[in-house]
């Protein structure tokens, strides 16, 4: 009986001794962790237009816009600064004046310039100025979500139609004083086509060609405005084309290489046109003169203002780089 009792005290004292351990591992285990802090990233770059000093640049996060972090640009546009982020991120600059390369005068910057990042816990490059901006425009302006990867696919696009092919638009440094290089030039003559046309710097970044009118026009008077700057840089302007539905036209298997080749006389200046078209959606085998499609598909030319002597010619194959009517 003794040992019974025994044997019975020393069971619930196990089960206190155990319930006490229970208690304390509760209390141990309530305690949370300290998350490890966030990776920074070191982001460096100019905002140029020309050099644009005393601006303010956000770096936000480009998934949800969240603010990563402030600076200001020096006097030459530089900037740098550390956010705790890693992943795709925006940097946007607001403020701030730039000399205009075209007319010299202090000019205040009134539209947002935009790049985007992939911020890497390291050290990044971010240059910012209007063909950035347009980049980010083409992108994202149908609301498509704000990523790296789609911003680099858009601005090797508008790289290659400024002429500056393999030139990578968020790293490369324009030299817009003393001896250009260029992308330099190419932001000199935007500068030049703004001042002659009346243009503001928020019709050229949230500009998105509609139509082949709109782009040659605008191929035109930029040529011009390289011209008048003394450059020897020319630019064929290409895009990845548009859809044209809803006219009966169209929805067949064949295409056609099309050549248009004349003149454009505009402000004075009468410069070559020569724009490569590759339409589909025809009639296969129908890449003549006489098809009644094809010359709707390429009737646009002919409204182009200053546009004179047009040739056309035909070919089954289509140009590389040749801007493309999608017939549906």
């Amino acid at each position: 009986m003794r040992w019974k009792n025994l044997a019975a005290f020393a069971a619930s004292s196990l089960v206190v001794f155990l319930a006490a351990c229970s208690n304390n591992d509760d209390d141990t285990a309530a305690v949370a962790p300290t998350p490890l802090p966030a990776a920074t990233t070191t982001i460096s770059g100019s905002a140029v237009k020309g050099p644009v000093s005393g601006a303010i640049v956000t770096v936000k996060n480009a998934a949800t816009g969240a603010v990563l972090g402030t600076t200001t640009t020096a006097v030459g546009g530089a900037y740098s600064l550390g956010v705790p982020f890693t992943g795709d991120v925006v940097v946007e600059v607001n403020g701030g004046t730039y000399t205009d390369e075209a007319t010299g005068a202090t000019t205040p910057l009134a539209t947002p310039l935009r790049v985007v990042l992939n911020a890497n816990g390291g050290s990044v490059t971010g240059v910012v100025t209007p063909l950035t901006t347009m980049a980010y425009t083409y992108a994202f302006n149908s609301g498509a979500p704000v990523t790296n990867a789609a911003f680099q696919t858009q601005a090797q696009n508008i790289a290659s139609q400024f002429g500056l092919t393999g030139v990578n638009l968020a790293t490369t440094m324009p030299q817009v004083t003393g001896t250009l290089n260029a992308y330099g030039e190419s932001l000199r003559g935007l500068s030049r086509y703004m001042a002659d046309n009346g243009k503001t710097l928020a019709t050229i970044t949230n500009s998105v060609f509609a139509n082949v009118g709109d782009l040659t026009a605008f191929n035109t008077l930029y040529n011009d405005a390289l011209a008048k700057n003394g450059s020897t840089m020319r630019v064929n302007f290409t895009a990845t084309g548009f859809n044209i539905s809803g006219t009966g036209a169209g929805g067949g298997t064949g295409s056609c290489g099309v050549n248009v080749s004349g003149t454009v006389t505009a402000n004075g200046f009468t410069v070559p046109l020569n724009v490569n078209y590759c339409v589909t959606g025809l009639a296969a085998g129908s890449c003549t003169s006489g098809n009644s499609t094809l010359s709707q598909a390429l009737s646009g030319q002919q409204g182009i203002v200053g546009a004179a002597n047009l040739a056309y010619s035909f070919a089954e194959s289509c140009a590389a780089g040749a801007f493309t009517i999608n017939l549906l």
